[in-house]
């Protein structure tokens, strides 16, 4: 029987494999790396490139919408003037005064037909009741309105609600309120004075009526 030698590796070829082996994991590594520096550099450059949006309060980018009370209120009363600017913001300062005070801005919106149809911001009477809700001079800058004009639109409604709350708290009844708020307690002062309070409940109503159609025809 011949026995067979086992060959083994010459001590020569050995170091010349490690070596190859290493030559190829560094070729692999530094592969890995310049690709990962690629793919790093094209995303900065796309972040450069594609700038970030500015985030702006929401004032800025979309104003202020008045509460639906008083932009109904508002469309109402466009009825009566032709400055619809007139119209909004005597509807919004009802609205504010109104919920300030806790009194019905309808209610307000029919003191306001009554002294002032016209809606002129500007009106004086014989007597010298100023602006749309017909304040005395004598009231100004005594109800922490801010302002002392009562031609101006916020500062007489300030005033006139804030007068009319007071003869709220004082009377037994609306009725009587408001002819106190007329100055017609004893039916002097003005002509058919006594009739003020009636014709503040028809505005009233009218108002009231006019805001059901609007938000029937919104859908509501």
């Amino acid at each position: 029987m011949i026995e067979r030698r086992r060959e083994t590796p010459s001590p020569s070829r050995a170091p010349r494999t490690r070596r190859a082996l290493k030559v190829v994991a560094h070729f692999v590594a530094l592969s890995l790396l310049l690709a990962a520096g690629t793919v790093w550099t094209l995303q900065h450059q796309q972040t450069l490139e594609r700038p970030k949006a500015l985030s702006l309060p929401v004032s800025l980018v979309e104003p202020m919408k008045p509460t639906e009370e008083a932009f109904r209120i508002g469309q109402f009363l466009g009825r009566y003037t032709q400055d619809r600017g007139v119209a909004f913001r005597v509807a919004d300062a009802l609205v504010n005064e109104g919920h300030k005070q806790n009194i019905s801005p309808e209610l307000l919106v029919g003191v306001v037909l009554t002294e002032d149809p016209e809606l002129n911001p500007n009106a004086r009477s014989h007597v010298g009741a100023r602006g749309l809700m017909q304040v005395m001079p004598f009231h100004g800058g005594k109800w922490g309105c801010g302002s002392k004009d009562l031609y101006n639109i916020e500062s007489n409604i300030c005033h006139g609600v804030k007068i009319l709350k007071q003869a709220i708290a004082e009377a037994p009844n609306m009725r009587v309120a408001l002819l106190r708020y007329n100055g017609c307690v004893r039916g002097r002062n003005t002509p058919d004075c006594h009739r003020y309070d009636d014709k503040v409940l028809r505005h009233l109503d009218k108002t009231q009526e006019a805001l059901r159609l609007l938000r029937t025809a919104e859908g509501e």
